[in-house]
């Protein structure tokens, strides 16, 4: 027999044979049960957790003449014919390589044939963040009113890359990191039907490497098989994942206590020379160092501080051509003396010159400078009777930019909401219109919308104004501009009064 891969030996083919994704599984099963099945679906979450292989479990279950409990018989003809790997009625699409224009439009064409052999032709879109702007374009008529005999099912780890156009016509089901101690449950009966001598520590081991998704997982268990034919240990994982032994981390994180810089960076080269993976080795310290003080009760503030640091470090080193150097220099700032030393050449003042010093006006705090509700009445009016679809592609297609002010002192809290949390939907010559799916976070944008703006117009070279609205008020634009386009009249924004006024001085005027 030729030989499979343990992931595909160990597919799951039913839903109860899934791990880890309890909620989406329950909802399927009880549409399927109550014959609700939507027209389309999007599967999101991390790679890895089974999005895939529901999707397959579907549509079989779908396409079953007798499921019980939205499980699929397996024994009926359409249950056979469905699991066939050429199964025609079951369409499977790899967006990554097939995410043109013209395949869409080849699957227009082709849909509104009748499934040959199943109920139910079913396609099953992955990575499909993947697709074109052309060929998401394409694929909305097709989902909004697909023929009855067709089903969708859309896979993706990247959601925000998805059109909102796209996930209002699907519904929508998140797939979570699966848990430790679901994985570990799984990978101890996949080994014992494999025969492979492993303790409980290995893995727990595999759990933490595999970070939620369990195709890693059994990846890893089945390289540490093939690895050695002894029992295998957390030792061994570490060593074939890459990972840094408890030893060694314990005697990174000594140096690190007693301040010995130059032993950390011989440490760090002795890593980097044996070929370990500098940004696995930080993410290793993390963990153990949380370990250290959530699990230990180590409460110190110098390894909270460490932890801090390695985070952010992470993201540039992902970024930096030279990780070493970004790894070494972080570390050798967590360790320097900070504290701003006291100029002994300054003189000391007397208590009569500090007597005589004018007081100084109490300032007024500056706050953010917020819209209200007119103003974004306005700036989207404004945006729709002067819609520019070249600059809100552009503006789409690069909308991940903004990442690269998600560390700057000044704009680093907004940049960092705004590239997780929002998406630009519309934008005239002078405004963009920003969709967050909740109304707390439009709220929170609009709050400070200056900032919004100084960072659009810094990423994009513009002179726009921003507003942000919730999903549920965005729709209902698009619904009156669908309605009555001549309803949308371009308005000029009323001009506020700058005050330069004192609190001292607002205080009068309300005396007097």
């Amino acid at each position: 027999m030729k030989f499979q891969a343990l992931y595909r030996k160990y597919r799951p083919k039913n839903f109860d044979e899934v791990v880890g994704q309890k909620v989406t599984i329950q909802i399927l099963k009880n549409a399927i049960e109550n014959n609700h099945i939507s027209h389309a679906y999007l599967f999101y979450g991390p790679r890895g957790t089974g999005k895939t292989s529901i999707a397959k479990i579907l549509s079989r279950t779908i396409n079953c003449e007798s499921p019980k409990n939205g499980v699929p018989c397996e024994k009926c003809d359409s249950c056979k014919i469905s699991i066939e790997p050429g199964c025609v009625d079951i369409i499977e699409i790899d967006a990554a390589s097939n995410n043109g224009v013209d395949e869409i439009r080849e699957l227009k064409n082709k849909i509104s044939f009748v499934p040959s052999e199943l109920k139910y032709k079913v396609y099953i879109v992955d990575e499909v963040h993947m697709l074109s702007t052309g060929a998401f374009n394409a694929l909305l008529k097709t989902l909004e009113e697909p023929p009855e005999h067709a089903i969708f099912v859309l896979a993706t780890t990247e959601l925000q890359k998805v059109p909102l156009t796209i996930i209002s016509r699907c519904q929508t089901l998140e797939f979570r990191k699966i848990d430790t101690q679901s994985m570990t449950q799984k990978l101890k009966e996949i080994s014992a039907k494999e025969k492979i001598d492993i303790d409980d520590n290995a893995l727990l081991e595999i759990a933490k490497y595999s970070n939620g998704g369990l195709r890693d997982a059994i990846g890893l268990l089945e390289k540490a098989a093939a690895y050695t034919d002894k029992t295998i240990t957390s030792n061994i994982i570490k060593e074939i994942s890459g990972n840094v032994s408890e030893e060694d981390l314990n005697n990174f994180i000594t140096l690190f206590q007693n301040k010995d810089i130059e032993q950390l960076i011989i440490k760090i080269n002795d890593f980097y020379n044996e070929g370990i993976d500098l940004l696995r080795l930080a993410n290793n310290i993390i963990e153990y160092l949380r370990d250290e003080i959530i699990v230990n009760k180590h409460y110190d503030r110098s390894l909270c501080k460490l932890i801090n640091e390695l985070d952010q470090m992470v993201t540039l080193m992902e970024k930096s051509e030279n990780p070493k150097i970004i790894f070494e220099v972080t570390i050798i700032n967590c360790l320097l003396d900070e504290e701003p030393k006291v100029e002994q050449t300054k003189e000391i003042k007397t208590v009569e010159e500090k007597k005589t010093e004018p007081k100084k006006e109490i300032e007024e705090p500056t706050e953010p400078k917020k819209i209200d509700d007119n103003i974004i009445d306005i700036r989207v009016g404004n945006t729709l009777y002067n819609p520019q679809k070249v600059i809100i592609s552009e503006i789409r297609k690069n909308w991940d930019q903004i990442k690269d002010l998600a560390f700057d002192e000044q704009y680093g809290n907004v940049a960092r909401l705004l590239s997780s949390d929002t998406m630009p939907v519309a934008a005239s010559d002078t405004n963009i219109i920003l969709v967050s799916k909740l109304k707390g976070i439009a709220t929170q944008i609009n709050g400070d919308v200056e900032t919004v703006n100084e960072i659009i117009n810094k990423t994009f070279n513009g002179e726009y104004m921003v507003a942000c609205l919730s999903e549920d008020d965005w729709k209902k634009y698009t619904a009156e501009y669908k309605d009555n386009k001549d309803k949308f009249k371009y308005q000029e924004e009323p001009k506020k009064e700058k005050t330069n006024k004192s609190l001292k001085d607002k205080a009068k005027e309300l005396f007097d």
